[in-house]
């Protein structure tokens, strides 16, 4: 696509700011609020939902592997095709006021029945309006500039993560867990509702321009074609890149899900007390927003598949650290490498997916990939808490996890995103005389 002289400087730099970065700030929000907040706070929960209704942990637990196998799949992959057919935006508010209603429902619940039922609701939620529509909608704004908008909506969900558990913590306190239920209910629907219905637009063409603020003439937006659609996935199908892709993310989020679930109990066993154990934790989520700055500066300046690479190996590199020396100051070390390999793990995953395929069905694609790496989170944790059970040390546990995180890296090697891209490049835009008004 030519246009405009491009600059060594992100588009609306100089002059007026393109409107790609107010989606982008969108994008932020949402994640900051459906990942960060969300899923980071909730275990927080866990101990308050016990004293009051008497469950056990396995009850309390296993709402989120048992929504991830029922409401995951079909809600990913339908939420995907939903999303390249109607735009992220309709799929996008579906998911937020979805996970704001969980939210509210939870503050009335009175049985174990009611938490499962809206913890349905809260997947449904963060599925729809979680990460796959804001990673299509960076991918439609941004081209050349695509790894640091990435970046800017991932920190929100590093930034939300990393406060999630002292928010929760204060609110419980403050007002009860009921109360504090009701609160992020509140944020949900009167900050974020109205913030993506008036913000987000599901194309630069919506406001007459081209991805990263170029000038030309924007295509029209074309009809739904089922066959030609189809016909494309089928051919992505085919290919080995998107089998690599799609395998490789599983390995290595799936190790990522093994270890995080377990990191802090593990710490305890070594000796930490509880509080230097959540102080590590906190420093690894602060790490990721480091990873996620970072790589996302990379990715638009060398191949994206060496950034995965660097991700990916990070996680891998990381496990063997924490038997290495002095566990609390290697607890440190450890967190930095695999928080700053983590941030940047998920980030990459749709960079690389739209780099060799192209944005027209990313929704649909990522539904597919984002699922099947939900399933490698849900359950490679499960698979940890049971070989501990059995050998009573998490030795065989963290190995299976270094394995699986070595193997995904390695699966990275083999993509070559130049063969994809010639085989699925989408149309050039026309540059036009004058830029778009």
């Amino acid at each position: 696509m030519s246009g405009s002289v491009e600059t060594g400087s992100p588009p609306g730099a100089a002059g007026k700011l393109f409107y790609g970065w107010r989606v982008a700030g969108a994008c932020f929000l949402n994640l900051f609020a459906i990942v960060g907040i969300m899923y980071y706070s909730f275990p927080v929960f866990y101990s308050p939902l016990i004293q009051e209704f008497g469950w056990s942990r396995a009850q309390v637990t296993a709402g989120f592997a048992v929504s991830i196998v029922a409401i995951g799949p079909l809600f990913g992959i339908m939420g995907g095709i939903l999303i390249d057919r109607l735009g992220p935006k309709k799929i996008l508010l579906f998911g937020l006021f979805a996970a704001g209603a969980a939210f509210a429902g939870y503050g009335f619940m009175s049985a174990l029945w009611m938490f499962y039922l809206l913890y349905f609701m809260q997947t449904a939620g963060y599925v729809t309006a979680g990460p796959i529509p804001n990673q299509v909608l960076i991918s439609r704004w941004f081209d050349r500039w695509r790894g640091r908008a990435m970046a800017l909506a991932y920190v929100g969900a590093g930034i939300g993560g990393a406060i999630a558990p002292v928010l929760a913590q204060f609110l419980i306190s403050s007002i009860g867990w009921r109360g504090a239920m009701h609160t992020i209910s509140a944020g949900i629907l009167l900050v974020l509702v109205p913030v993506s219905w008036l913000v987000i637009k599901n194309h630069p063409r919506d406001v007459g321009c081209l991805p990263d603020g170029k000038s030309g003439r924007p295509r029209p937006a074309a009809a739904p074609q089922a066959k030609d659609s189809l016909r494309s996935l089928r051919e992505v199908f085919r290919t080995r890149e998107f089998w690599l892709i799609a395998l490789g993310s599983f390995l290595s989020i799936g190790a990522v899900g093994g270890l995080i679930q377990h990191f802090v109990l593990f710490l305890r066993d070594r000796g930490l007390d509880a509080e230097k154990a959540a102080g590590v934790a906190s420093f690894l989520l602060v790490a990721s927003i480091l990873g996620r700055v970072v790589m996302g500066w990379l990715a638009d300046r060398i191949p994206k598949k060496y950034v995965m690479l660097i991700a990916f190996s990070a996680v891998a590199g990381a496990v063997p650290l924490l038997y290495a020396g002095d566990v609390t100051r290697m607890a440190y070390v450890f967190a930095f490498v695999f928080g700053f390999g983590m941030g940047a793990d998920y980030m990459m995953i749709p960079l690389m997916t739209a780099e060799c395929f192209g944005v027209r069905s990313l929704g649909k694609l990522m539904g597919i990939i984002i699922t099947t790496d939900s399933l490698g989170q849900a359950f490679t944790p499960v698979i940890v808490g049971r070989l501990f059970d059995v050998h009573r040390n998490y030795n065989l546990g963290f190995a299976l996890v270094a394995a699986m995180a070595v193997a995904g890296a390695v699966t990275v090697l083999f993509i070559r995103p130049d063969r994809a891209r010639a085989r699925f490049a989408e149309p050039a835009v026309q540059p036009a005389a004058k830029p778009a008004p």
